[in-house]
């Protein structure tokens, strides 16, 4: 029968990053790096977690709840909602490659508990293991390249139907 090892440090959502389609090609003890930077936060029914036009700290994970991802319009003032987050899914992770403003809300509905990865942390952690930041960043692009593809689609998809009528 295995031992088990109760000195070794347990870490809140190591699993949820496992499970996460950004951080699946990694290792074991990769993914408990990152889960070493991670905390907790917990959020009400309506906060704002990432406010339209600010510059982002963090990568989101939901570990529990929903989220919604609004989008304010420049013209009109019209407010959209582009898409909705359950739980294990993953947002703010472009404000940790770039300085770009975040493009859209994203506002808690119902209460959310969220796996937080802030990005000074997570810079340093990159900064110190060459190997990690490779693979991290490999994931990074897969995941940004599937959104576009994604995106590239929904436009045809747009497009033909608008021919159409």
């Amino acid at each position: 029968m295995d031992e088990i090892n109760l000195d070794m440090p347990t870490f809140p959502g190591i699993e949820l990053l496992q499970k996460a389609p950004l951080f699946a090609k990694l290792g074991f003890q990769e993914t408990m790096e990152l889960a070493q930077i991670s905390h907790v936060e917990l959020r009400s029914d309506g906060e704002l977690i990432i406010a339209q036009d600010s510059l982002g700290g963090a990568l989101y994970v939901l570990k529990e709840g929903v989220a919604k991802v609004r989008l304010h319009e420049r013209e009109g003032g019209k407010v959209r909602e582009l898409a909705t987050l359950q739980r294990g899914e993953l947002f703010g992770e472009m404000t940790l490659i770039d300085d770009m403003l975040a493009s859209a809300d994203v506002v808690a509905h119902g209460p959310v508990e969220l796996l937080v990865i802030p990005r000074k942390k997570f810079d340093e952690l990159l900064l110190h293991n060459n190997v990690l930041a490779v693979k991290v960043y490999r994931c990074f692009c897969r995941a940004l390249t599937d959104k576009l593809r994604r995106a590239n689609s929904k436009i045809a998809e747009l497009g033909a139907h608008a021919e159409s009528h």
